[in-house]
C-alpha cells in the first residue's frame, strides 16, 4: 500500500511540474524586449567565428512568463551588417550592408536573465536567408547608334579643317584659331553617316589683317584663349561631306575679388580641436562645479563652437557639453582624469565667458549650464527604439507641449475626423488593449542611389532621331547653309 501511495504523490508531483506556466504578450518596443533580444543577438554573433556580424531590425513579437525571473519569448528579424566577425565591436555601432548584397534571418528565441545573479540563459533558433545571385545586364549592339570612331580618320581631319576654317572666317574673334585637342568623335549610321566631334581651338600668334587662314606660322601663344567646340557633319552614301555646323564656347574670364574686409575687434569663430581651448574647457568646469549644489563632480564633452575677440586682452565663448560624473565631491578633491561620465543623468547644454589676460596671467570665467537643448553629440543613436539612449531624450518626448500632443491624437489612425478637425460624435475609438507589434525597426536601410546608366523605361521623346540625324540626304543640296547653326523641330521627324 506505500508504495503506491509513494507513486500517486510523484505522479501528482511530476504533472503539477510539468504544467507550462502562464505568459503575457509584450510591446515589441518593451525595455525588456530589448534586453533579451540583445543578449540572444551577441550569444549568436558571438558563436560565429567567420563571415560578418548581424543587427536587429525589427522585433517581430514578444510575450514573457509569469514569474519572479525574467523569462521572455522573442522573435526577431536580422540584417547582416559591414562589421567582421572577428571585430570587437558591438552590433548596434555596425551598419547594415545594402539590400542587394546582404543576409536576412529571422530568430526565435526563450532569453531568461537574472538580474540578481547578473547571468542569462539562451536558446534560440535563426533561420538565414541567403544573398540571392545577382543578375548579370548585358547591353545590345544598337546599330543604328552613335559609335566612338578613331579621331585619326580622314573624314574627321576633313571635318575639323572645314569647321575650323569657317570659324575664323565668320567669328568676331581678331586673331586665328588652331586646334589642339580632339576630345571626342562619333559616328551614326543612317543613309550615310552622321558624325559628331568634341574638339578645342587655341588662339595663335598669327591676326586676321595680316593673315586670311592659317599657315605653318601661326603658333599657339601660351596664354592664348581656348574654346571648346562641337562640330556636326553628314557624310553622303558618295562619300562626300555635305555638311559641316560647328560651335565654340569660350569660358569666362576669372573675375578677382576684392579683399574681403577684416575686422579687428568682431568675435572670429575658431577651430573646436584648438590647443588652446583644452586648458579654458578645464576652467570653465572648474567655475561649473565649485558654484553646483550637486553631491558630484561634471565633465565637459565636445565643445559645439567656439569664438574669440580681441579686447584689453581675449574674450572666449564656447558651448558645449556636460554629464554628470560617478566621482561625489565628499571623496574627492576636484575632478580628475579617472572620473567617467554617468548614463544615469541627463546631459547639460553649458555656455561659457572666459576673459583672458595674457600679461596678467589672469583668467576668470562665466558659466551657466542647462538642461533646455539636447546636445547632438551626447546622442549619437540611430532612430528607432533603444534603451541605449539618454534619459534626457526620453524626458523631452515627455514635455511634449500640451498642443502639439492633442494635435497628434487628433491625428491618430484609431480616431476618425471631419474636414474642421472635430471628432465624429459615437466614433470614440479607444485605444486597443492588445500589444503594439511588430516593433520599430532598429534603424532605415540605406541603399546606395540607383546609377544613371541604370536600364529605365522608354518615352515617347525616345523614338525621335538625334538632331543630326534630321539631315536628309535626298533633299539636301551641295551648297552649305548661310546661317551657322541648325535649327529642328518636332516637324522634321514627322515623315
Amino acid at each position: 500500500m506505500k508504495p503506491f501511495i509513494v507513486l500517486a504523490l510523484c505522479c501528482s508531483f511530476l504533472s503539477s511540474r510539468a504544467t507550462p506556466l502562464p505568459f503575457e504578450f509584450l510591446d515589441c518596443d518593451n525595455p525588456d524586449v530589448f534586453e533579451a533580444v540583445d543578449t540572444a543577438l551577441k550569444k549568436y554573433n558571438g558563436d560565429s567565428t567567420s563571415g560578418d556580424q548581424f543587427a536587429l531590425y525589427m522585433v517581430m513579437e514578444a510575450k514573457r512568463t509569469v514569474g519572479p525571473d525574467k523569462q521572455l519569448h522573442v522573435k526577431y528579424r536580422i540584417q547582416e551588417t559591414t562589421c567582421a566577425a572577428e571585430e570587437n565591436k558591438f552590433w548596434q555601432d555596425c551598419d547594415y550592408k545594402a539590400s542587394a548584397e546582404a543576409k536576412t534571418g529571422e530568430c526565435t528565441a526563450q532569453v531568461h536573465i537574472n538580474d540578481v545573479e547578473g547571468t542569462s540563459n539562451v536558446s534560440q533558433d535563426c533561420k538565414i536567408v541567403p544573398v540571392p545571385p545577382k543578375i548579370t545586364l548585358s547591353k545590345a549592339t544598337c546599330l543604328g547608334c552613335f559609335h566612338d570612331i578613331s579621331s585619326d580618320s580622314l573624314q574627321v581631319s576633313e571635318i575639323l579643317t572645314r569647321a575650323i576654317q569657317k570659324f575664323n572666317k565668320h567669328s568676331g574673334e581678331v586673331t586665328l584659331f588652331k586646334l589642339v585637342e580632339i576630345k571626342e568623335a562619333k559616328r551614326q549610321v543612317v543613309a550615310g553617316w552622321n558624325y559628331i566631334i568634341k574638339y578645342e581651338i587655341k588662339e595663335t600668334n598669327c591676326s586676321k589683317a595680316q593673315f586670311q587662314e592659317l599657315t605653318e606660322e601661326c603658333k599657339t601663344i601660351s596664354r592664348g584663349r581656348i574654346g571648346k567646340c562641337d562640330a556636326k557633319a553628314y557624310e553622303s552614301i558618295q562619300a562626300e561631306i555635305v555638311d559641316v555646323v560647328s560651335q565654340c564656347k569660350f569660358p569666362a574670364e576669372d573675375v578677382v575679388n576684392p579683399p574681403t574686409l577684416i575686422c579687428a575687434g568682431c568675435p572670429r569663430a575658431i577651430p573646436n580641436d584648438s590647443p588652446e581651448l583644452k586648458e579654458l574647457l578645464e576652467v570653465s568646469m572648474e567655475k561649473y562645479n565649485s558654484e553646483t549644489n550637486d553631491d558630484f563632480y561634471y565633465k565637459a564633452g565636445a565643445i559645439e563652437s567656439a569664438t574669440v575677440q580681441v579686447v584689453a586682452g581675449q574674450n572666449y565663448r564656447l558651448t558645449f557639453g556636460a554629464q554628470k560624473t560617478n566621482c561625489s565631491k565628499k571623496e574627492f578633491e576636484k575632478l580628475h582624469e579617472n572620473c567617467e561620465a554617468t548614463t544615469d543623468s541627463p546631459p547639460l547644454y553649458c555656455e561659457a565667458q572666459i576673459y583672458v589676460v595674457p600679461w596678467k596671467n589672469k583668467t576668470s570665467a562665466k558659466v551657466n549650464c542647462s538642461e533646455g537643448q539636447p546636445m547632438t553629440t551626447l546622442l549619437r543613436r540611430p532612430p528607432g527604439f533603444t534603451p541605449f539612449r539618454s534619459f534626457a531624450a526620453l524626458q523631452q518626448m515627455d514635455q511634449t507641449p500640451s498642443s502639439d500632443r492633442n494635435e497628434e491624437e487628433n491625428q491618430a489612425p484609431g480616431k476618425e475626423t471631419k474636414d474642421d478637425g472635430k471628432q465624429q460624435e459615437g466614433e470614440d475609438r479607444p485605444e486597443s488593449p492588445l500589444p503594439r507589434c511588430p516593433g520599430k525597426p532598429w534603424k532605415s536601410i540605406m541603399d546606395p542611389p540607383v546609377p544613371s546608366s541604370f536600364p529605365r523605361e522608354f518615352t515617347n521623346e525616345d523614338l525621335l532621331p538625334f538632331a543630326v540625324e534630321n539631315v536628309n540626304p535626298t533633299t539636301e543640296t551641295s551648297a552649305p547653309p548661310q546661317n551657322e547653326e541648325m535649327s529642328f523641330d518636332l516637324s522634321d521627324a514627322l515623315p
